[in-house]
């Protein structure tokens, strides 16, 4: 059985049909209702799932190595679809659903196609597109078939998504509400206005640590303690209740102690290998991980972020010690951060150094991976694949350089500013000499940024161009 938790998203829709003459609410039922999930390709990358479509967030994602698939929800009962929603993934825009089909059924096994798309584009990552079912049916069943454009520039035909959803009539309370500031001061007043659906009766404000003051089915509230604070709203009408938490959705500052409200996320951590050479060193160098996690975060975000208001909220961070391939990478979403480390790097490649160099390396790449996490990623469409990269893993290895923790490597000439890791790294290490607060507003870039590139976004920060500051660093080199 699965159930999504996200938040409703709530859209009035009206239609000309005669049965539905005046407008109606919709509602995501893959939110609120009970339903088991069936995929063709249901896992090819562990914690990018077929599961992940319907989590709590749209920044997680299904990755599939084949370049079509289906997806079928079946539900515990019948469902008149009205619209339906599709996710972009957080990167990789070659591997965007580019056609599909919507189909349903009773019984699940006869099949009527309820909408078929083809050609489709996505502006942007993590951009939600709806659509409307012209001809909605009664389904119990509905499946997804999706087909992504084919060989992309990393020369594989993978397809991914990052969250569906299916919208159908309700005449419940549907909760939701509006803040006219999501950011305060200590002691001053924020004021939340209900928005639910379907007029509901009676309504509940919850929200831990505030003072709060009613307004009809509004509120006024204000808190005393720097932090990040959630909300829940409970409502009711003659048809049902509702329910909407937003967490972590008011901060508030202490403008004298701008880090005051930092909250860590919960550390968990899985030794999935604990036997090899290299599992066995690392912990016995690292034997507190989740105090080396949160050094690393409080030094970290301050060389990102401006104060805590702006970073990225986790509930939890998940290490991971296992054998393979990889040397380290990170996973998950906004909400929860996985991060994996190579034993067998650690035994193969590490063997040989002492134990002061490996700490040392295993730190730095705590600190890049770290960074990935917190970091921003570039939401415009208009960056190249090779320009998002060398963002991405330029600014883990320069917070990693910045940090001290990449003393082993040296800047290299270059024909390109594109490479990514210490390629890229160090340009913008050489950078952010030059230009105040250069991590801050670099990072920034990735969100502030409509169209951006890599090129723009230096030009933006410096107010140079990155060819002219790339052959003043390259003579540096050469000297």
């Amino acid at each position: 059985m699965f159930r999504k938790n996200n938040l409703v998203l709530l859209l009035v829709a009206a239609f000309s049909q005669a049965a539905l003459a005046k407008d109606i609410v919709l509602y995501d039922i893959t939110d609120k209702e009970s339903f088991t999930l069936k995929a063709q390709h249901p896992t090819f990358v562990e914690n990018e799932s077929v599961e992940q479509l319907f989590d709590s967030s749209i920044h997680s994602k299904f990755l599939s190595d084949k370049s079509q698939t289906w997806v079928q929800i079946d539900f515990e009962e019948a469902f008149q679809i009205h619209q339906y929603s599709l996710t972009s993934a957080g990167d990789a825009p070659a591997r965007d659903p580019k056609h599909w089909q919507l189909k349903g059924s009773i019984d699940g096994k006869n099949w009527l196609t309820l909408d078929s798309q083809k050609e489709q584009s996505f502006d942007s990552r993590a951009q939600t597109k709806t659509y409307t079912v012209a001809d909605s049916q009664q389904v119990k069943h509905v499946r997804f078939e999706l087909k992504q454009q084919g060989k992309t520039q990393w020369g594989d035909s993978y397809l991914q998504i990052a969250d569906i959803g299916l919208f159908a009539a309700t005449d419940l309370p549907l909760a939701s509400f509006d803040l006219d500031k999501r950011i305060i001061r200590l002691n001053e007043v924020i004021t939340l206005t209900n928005t639910s659906e379907n007029e509901p009766d009676r309504v509940e404000w919850i929200i831990p640590g505030a003072k709060m003051k009613h307004d009809g089915q509004n509120a006024h509230v204000s808190f005393d303690k720097p932090g990040s604070y959630s909300v829940t709203l409970k409502t009711n009408n003659n048809a049902g209740s509702d329910v909407l938490t937003q967490k972590n959705v008011i901060k508030v500052m202490d403008i004298h102690r701008p880090w005051a409200g930092l909250q860590l996320p919960k550390v968990v951590v899985k030794l999935e290998d604990t036997e090899s050479a290299g599992a066995k060193r690392l912990i016995k160098l690292l034997p507190n991980i989740e105090q080396a996690i949160n050094e690393v975060t409080r030094d970290l975000v301050p060389m990102l972020y401006n104060n805590f208001t702006e970073v990225p909220e986790f509930e939890q961070v998940t290490f991971r010690l296992k054998w393979m391939d990889t040397l380290a990478y990170r996973a998950g979403d906004y909400s929860n951060m996985e991060i994996a480390f190579s034993s067998k790097y650690i035994t193969e490649k590490l063997a040989d150094q002492p134990d002061e160099q490996v700490t040392y390396e295993l730190l730095g790449v705590l600190w890049h991976e770290l960074t990935h996490g917190y970091q921003l990623f570039p939401q415009s469409a208009t960056g190249t694949p090779e320009e998002t990269h060398a963002f991405i893993e330029g600014v883990a290895d320069l917070i990693r350089i910045n940090a001290g923790f990449h003393k082993t490597r040296s800047p290299e000439p270059s024909d390109t500013w594109l490479g990514g890791y210490t390629n890229t790294g160090f340009f913008l290490s050489w950078l952010s000499k030059r230009y105040e607060a250069f991590e801050h507003q670099f990072n920034a870039t990735a969100t502030e940024l409509p169209d951006w590139t890599f090129a723009a976004a230096i030009e933006y920060v410096t107010g140079e161009k990155v060819e002219k500051l790339w052959q003043e660093y390259q003579a540096e080199l050469t000297k």
